[in-house]
Order: structure tokens, then sequence, then C-alpha cells
């Protein structure tokens, strides 16, 4: 008995320490990820306003344009709030995040520990931590659902140890977590129900569930939300409301089945339950996830099928918890029982975790890449940027800069503008007028890609910009900043009928429908940081269909290239394919050289892309001999002036 107990001492040990290992390693990746500009969607930024502006006696977002219940139902960030007011950082809902999923490995080697044994126990909560679906949830933004992970595991535990008291505050501050949590605390009153326990548990989840999903998802989501965004739309395929939605359900199952069992989304069950060789099937408790993964695989919006972002984190504790019980029915078969040895079971289970997290997970991952969370001198710039806006000024900014603009009553995401529609939604996005910064990242992947319709945005942006009373306060590379009212003669771009006088003059053609006329180069020569002035002149041949961009490449002494520069030609705002034939383009661009730089420079070359099918065009001129290189690119002489 002595020595039984001192071995669980060491397991214990073993657990405690892997989830601090855990805790410091995601603590660490998402401090890295902060401060390298890495968060690069608006959850993070959204949560964090939200819970600065509750300290501040407000429940309005301004980056959703609502109260924030009418986006998702997350009560639980008022209590969050109290930690946040001593820790007064977005870094703070990080490292909460990732100590919550980090702690829930101790419930589920709990369970495991009582239900089959400790080792085995130890072995699926290490499995957890290299969990592939928990990495990725861990490394996404923030999102209150997290904590329920931790939650749904302890209330499990209640449940099999039937402290009934625990397994209420448990649940309650499950459903405090998000709206969706009754499809889990439903499926979950069910299995309660055949497990035959006392019929308060079943009672009590079923009724609590139905009665929170029923109010908050039919009234007070509602409420809040005043139709603007509109999540119905990500059902679409079933239905345009909540009656057809069921409806379309339960009287075309085979079509329904057509939409579940589509290819992507059956490698999304794969990736959840292969790393814990399905062992989670072989249990009756695997129905706790049923309406909340139909719910998923019922989506239209391709990232709740898969396992990269959040959405399958109240999933997560039960898979495993599933999979305990999985595990203890696969060794109560005739065939295995006593036949497969425990340690060499175990060493099974491990393989397969890391094996999953090698293929799939990236826990690996991060580790070979963690230069790219590492500040770069683009992400030095930005900060320099950001110190360039008041502390409590109005904002609207690209995705990457929101996170450390949070901490204000006005903040808006640029993203709205480029679609013209609040997101998820069919209602006009419009920003307020007593909006008094822009800071743009015209390179913003997530803002010019997946929120960038060709055609619409570039007009949006245009007359966002251009039609405006904004002034260039500053700008370098692609990141601007505008502010309202500041008089400046600048210009990011002009367009002119008659062309100008070109110092350095080109003539290269692109596909017979570009032509680069030429260029100015101005630097100063004292500074210890070169911002090369850069003014490009552009005219299309006929009518472009294509949106051409920029890249410009600094070449070392040694021929090769120190950096490349990625940028859109006229800022997405007038993209190639709206360009008149008879109109001469003039751009203007600040390229900046990093300290201690200039001197290796050998050349600046210029060279063409499509945005399109980010294929790289070569430039050709029969009269500028020597400026235009084997490759196709333009020779910058940044010397004349």
């Amino acid at each position: 008995m002595i020595k039984q107990d001192n071995e669980e001492n060491k397991i214990n040990i073993l657990i405690l320490f892997s989830i601090g290992l855990y805790i410091s390693y995601f603590g660490y990746i998402s401090f890295l990820k902060f401060y390298s500009f890495g968060y690069r969607d608006f959850d993070l930024a959204v949560h964090a306003q939200t819970v600065w502006n509750i300290l501040h006696g407000s429940i309005y977002n301004s980056i959703l344009g609502i109260d924030f219940l009418g986006n998702h139902a997350c009560f639980i960030l008022f209590l969050v709030s109290p930690i946040y007011y001593v820790f007064k950082h977005p870094l703070t809902l990080l490292f909460l995040q990732t100590i919550s999923l980090g702690l829930a490995a101790y419930p589920i080697y709990l369970i495991g520990k009582e239900e089959i044994n400790a080792r085995i126990g130890a072995a699926l909560a290490i499995a957890y931590l290299f969990y592939p679906t928990l990495g990725y949830t861990n490394l996404f933004e923030f999102h209150p659902t997290v904590f329920a992970t931790l939650f749904l595991a302890y209330m499990f535990y209640c449940f099999r140890k039937e402290n009934y008291k625990l397994f209420v505050v448990f649940m309650l501050l499950s459903l405090l977590c998000q709206e969706n949590i009754p499809l889990i605390i439903i499926p979950f009153g069910v299995y309660a129900f055949f497990a035959r326990k006392d019929m308060k548990w079943a009672f009590t989840s079923i009724i609590l569930g139905l009665l929170w999903f029923v109010v908050i998802v039919g009234k007070v989501i509602p409420y809040f939300n005043k139709n603007t965004i509109q999540f119905i739309k990500i059902y679409g395929a079933l239905g345009n409301n909540m009656p057809e939605i069921i409806d379309f359900i339960l009287s075309n199952p085979f079509n329904v089945l057509k939409v579940i069992f589509t290819r992507e989304k059956l490698l999304y069950l794969v990736h959840l339950f292969a790393p814990i060789s399905f062992f989670s099937i072989l249990s009756i408790k695997s129905i706790i996830i049923s309406l909340t993964l139909f719910q998923h695989l019922l989506s239209q919006r391709s990232t709740e099928h898969t396992i990269f972002f959040h959405y399958a984190a109240e999933m997560i504790p039960f898979i495993f918890i599933s999979a305990i019980y999985g595990i203890k029915k696969f060794y109560g078969f005739k065939v295995i029982k006593n036949k497969i040895p425990q340690n060499v079971f175990i060493f099974y289970i491990l393989i397969i975790s890391i094996t999953s997290n090698i293929y799939l997970g990236p826990h690996f991952k991060v580790l070979k890449q963690i230069k790219m969370y590492k500040k770069d001198m683009w992400d030095y710039q930005k900060d320099k940027f950001l110190s360039k806006i008041p502390e409590h000024a109005s904002v609207v900014a690209t995705f990457e800069f929101l996170p450390k603009l949070s901490h204000r009553k006005d903040l808006y995401s640029f993203h709205h503008i480029s679609m013209g529609y609040y997101t998820l939604s069919n209602i006009p996005y419009k920003l307020p007028e007593n909006v008094e910064y822009a800071l743009l990242d015209f390179n913003d992947f997530l803002t010019f890609n997946s929120f960038y319709t060709p055609g619409r945005s570039n007009e949006n942006l245009f007359k966002f910009i251009m039609e405006s009373d904004w002034g260039i306060f500053d700008k370098v590379g692609t990141i601007v900043l505008l502010k309202k009212g500041y008089n400046t003669d600048k210009n990011l771009f002009v367009t002119l009928d008659e062309t100008p006088e070109i110092t350095n003059k080109v003539s290269a053609s692109v596909n017979n429908e570009l032509t680069f006329l030429g260029y100015e180069a101005f630097y100063d020569e004292d500074a210890d940081s070169k911002e090369i002035e850069l003014i490009f002149y552009w005219k299309a041949l006929k009518k472009i269909k294509k949106d051409y961009g920029n890249f410009i490449d600094i070449i070392d002494k040694n021929g090769q290239i120190i950096y490349r520069y990625i940028k859109p030609i006229c800022y997405r705002i007038f993209p190639t394919y709206a360009w008149q034939s008879d109109k001469i383009i003039v751009e203007k661009y600040n390229l900046f050289i990093p300290k201690g730089i200039m001197k290796d420079i050998q050349s600046v070359k210029i060279g063409i892309f499509d945005y399109f099918d980010n294929r790289i065009y070569a430039m050709h001129s029969s009269s500028a001999q020597g400026m235009v290189d084997n490759a196709g690119r333009i020779i910058i002489d940044y010397n004349k002036r």
C-alpha cells in the first residue's frame, strides 16, 4: 500500500510538472506572439476591450458595433474583470487561457486514475497536453469558451464523485462561457439519465441547459444584437431562420447527411479522434459532444470544421473522458484482457499522441518556427507608429494593431470598411465621424484577403481615404498613419492626364498591358536608418484584368537577397484593374532600410507579381539597357535625385 502511494505521489508530481511545463511553454509563445504582432484576427482585441469596458462601466464593444452580449453570451468575462483590474493587459487574457487549458489535464488524470489506474490516467493527461486541437485552441487569439474546457472537465469529475453542489457550480460556470455550452450540458443530462444515478443529475442538466439555451439564444443575444451580427448566415444552406433550419433538418435527413459528410468534415473528425486512437467512440459518453459537434458540422464557416481554431474547446474534455471509458471497455474485451502489458499500452498512447502532434499539432512546429515570433524591424516600426497615437484617441486600424489599441472606448476594425458591412451581416457599415486616427498596414493579410472583394473593397477604400478629410501623419513601407484634419500636401498616389518630367526614365512593359515609365529616389544620407522615398510612374496600355503588385529586393554585395518587401501598387486603394488607359499613375512609397544595412547593399530591384495567382511577371524594355536584369526586375539607382 505504501509502495502504491509513493508511486501515485510521483505520478501526481509528474502531472503537475507537465501542466507547469505546458503553461510555461504556451505562455511564453503567447508573450512572443503578442509583442511581435502575431495576433492577426480581432478576437483578442474584442475581448480585451470588452473587459476593459466592463471595468469602466460599459458592456458596449465598438469593434463589433454592439454590446458584447449580442455577439456571444460570455458572462464569464464579468468574473474575469477583477483579475484584469489588477493586471490590466491583453496578455492577462492569453495567460488565463493557457492556465485554464493546461489545468484541465488534472481532472482528466483523476478520472483516468480512478476508472483505470494512475499510470494510464497519467498517460492520457500527457496525451491531452500534446493534443493538437488543444495547442491550436491555445494559440488562436483568446476566447472565453476555453474556460469551459476546464469547468466541464471538473463538472464531470464532480458527477463521478457524486458531489452535487460542486457539480452544479461547475455547470453554471461552464454555461457562463458561451451560449452554445447547453449543447454539451443537455446531452450530458441524457447520459446522466441512462447512467442511473439520482434523477436530479439528469433533470438539472437537461432543464438548466434547455432554459439557458432558450433564454440566451432566444432573448438575450437578440436583445443586445439588434440583428447587426447575423449568425444564422453560417447555416444558410439549411434555411434563413431557425424554424426553416429545424424543418430542413427534420424533413431532409439525407440532405443533412450530405452537408455533414464531406471530405473536409470527415478529415476534421479524423483530426479530432485519431490522436486518441478513436477510443472515444467505444464509449457511450461520446454522446455528450453530439449536439455541439453537429452544430459545427452543419456550419458553412470552414473554420468550424478544422482543428486550427478554437471551435472544439468545449468538446475536448469529453473527447478525452469518453476515451478513458473507451479504453476501459477495450481492456474488458475477452480477446484483449490480460494480453497487452500495461507499459506497452501506455507507450502506444504516448507514441500515437506525440506522432499525431508532429504531423498535425503546433507544439513542435512552433518550436522550430520560434524565430518568426521574435520582433523584427517591422514590429519595431509598428510600435513606433502606435506610440504616435494619444492614449484615449479614437482609432480605426487593421487587425494586427487592434490588441495593442484595445484599452480605449472607441476602437474600430478596418476590415468593416473594406467589406462595407458588419461581420456576418448585410447591414452597411458606417464609421463614426469622430474617429481621429487610422493606422493601416496595407499588407495586413486578413484584411486584404479574406475581407477584400476586388471591385467593391477598393472602391470602399478609395472613398474612405481619398474622399475624406484625412492627412498622412506618417508612413513607411505599407504602414500608413492618417490623422483627421491633418494638413499635409503628401498623397499616397495621384493620377495625371499627361506624363510629367521623370528623372529616371525606364519604359518597361509587363504583358503588353502595363508600363513602368520610371522613378524618383530620395533619401537622407546622414540618417542611421534609411527611408528611401520612391516615386513610381505607371501607365496602363489597355484595360488591365490582373491585380498587379510590387516586390522590392534588397541585394547584398554577394548577390543575395537580404530583404524582399511585398507591396500592393497604390496600396490596394487603386488597383491596376481599376485603371484607365489614358491616365498616368504616380505612386509614392517609403522604403525602410534598417540600421547598418545600407553599407552592405549592392542594388535595389523591383519586380511585378499578380495578387490573383501570385505569379511573378518579368518586365521588358528595349530602350532601358542596363536597367532591367535577367529576371525582369528594374534596377533602382537610389543615388540619383
